[in-house]
This record gives structure tokens, C-alpha cells and sequence, in this order.
């Protein structure tokens, strides 16, 4: 018995030091991660808006945007950033899109997917200066429709939340 709980004691007092190892190393590391992570939105936010200068977070609580909006920036200028999450073939799909003040698409970017990309990863390209009416006519990728399609209505939802934005804004609400 005296054996069994000396193991039982060993085997806890291991965990329990590393454990507190982790704690301490994500207490470190958590600020730099922080850090990084918004260096990497804030680079992303100038590829799908190019030429933007400055962004800020806006507060959607009170209006009712489509559910692939996670998070809304507005561009000094007049655009809007949007961070959607929607699915493709697989889900967890998170693709950054910027429309200017014209309803506009200025570029869209995924910035991480479950999936495997390959044409796909440069696929916002082809929905630069569309609106709502013209992104249908865009082309699906052939063996990546589930994706491409997934992206184009992601991209939508952006540009209807552009709108309900916009006349948020004009309304004064």
C-alpha cells in the first residue's frame, strides 16, 4: 500500500509542477501572443483594404448583421473591414473582406481555414470592385465549389452588412 501511494503522490506532484510550468510560460507568453496576433489583423486589414489608413473597431450590438460577421472595422475613410467565419467544405473558415464607401469590394483574404487551400487562398482576388449584383457572375472553382461558394456568400454577407452600416450611419441611429 505504502508503494501504491508513493506512486500516486509522485504522479501528482509531477503534474502539479508542470502545470504550474504552463501557467507560468502562458503568462508569459500571453501578451507577445496578443501582440502578434494583432500585428497580423492589422496587416491583413491593409491587403483587403489598400491605401487604408487608419481602422477601428465598430460596436454592432444594435444592429442586425448577418450571422458570418464576427467583427467590423470602420476605415477613416469610409470603408468597412469585415471578419466573417463561414464554411466551405469544412468549417471554421475565417475570411477578412473590405468594401469602400461605394459598396465596393476592396479585397478579401482568408485568414485561416480547416481546409486545404490552393487556388482558393488567392480567390478574393477575383471579387475586387464587385458589388452585391455582380459577384454571382464571379466563377466557382472547379473542385472547391463547396469553398468558393462558401467564400462568395461570406463576401455577400459583407456587403449587406455594408449596407445596413451605411444606412446606420446616414440614419443616425
Amino acid at each position: 500500500m505504502k508503494r501504491y501511494l508513493k506512486s500516486v503522490f509522485a504522479l501528482t506532484l509531477i503534474c502539479a509542477v508542470i502545470g504550474i510550468a504552463l501557467a507560468a510560460t502562458n503568462m508569459i507568453t500571453l501578451p507577445i501572443i496578443k501582440v502578434n496576433e494583432a500585428a497580423a489583423v492589422q496587416e491583413m486589414l491593409e491587403v483587403v483594404m489598400p491605401g487604408g489608413t487608419g481602422f477601428e473597431i465598430v460596436e454592432t450590438e444594435n444592429l442586425t448583421l448577418p450571422g458570418t460577421v464576427t467583427e467590423v472595422y470602420c476605415e477613416t475613410g469610409g470603408g468597412y473591414v469585415f471578419k466573417l467565419e463561414t464554411s466551405g467544405y469544412a468549417s471554421g473558415m475565417v475570411i477578412l473582406c473590405g468594401v469602400d464607401k461605394n459598396g465596393l469590394v476592396t479585397g478579401a483574404a482568408c485568414m485561416s481555414s480547416g481546409e486545404t487551400l490552393g487556388y482558393e487562398k488567392t480567390y478574393g482576388n477575383n471579387l475586387v470592385k464587385r458589388t452585391l449584383n455582380s459577384i454571382d457572375s464571379v466563377d466557382t472553382v472547379a473542385s472547391a465549389t463547396k469553398t468558393t461558394s462558401g467564400y462568395k456568400n461570406a463576401v455577400k454577407d459583407a456587403l449587406n452588412a455594408a449596407s445596413v452600416l451605411n444606412k446606420s450611419v446616414k440614419g443616425g441611429a
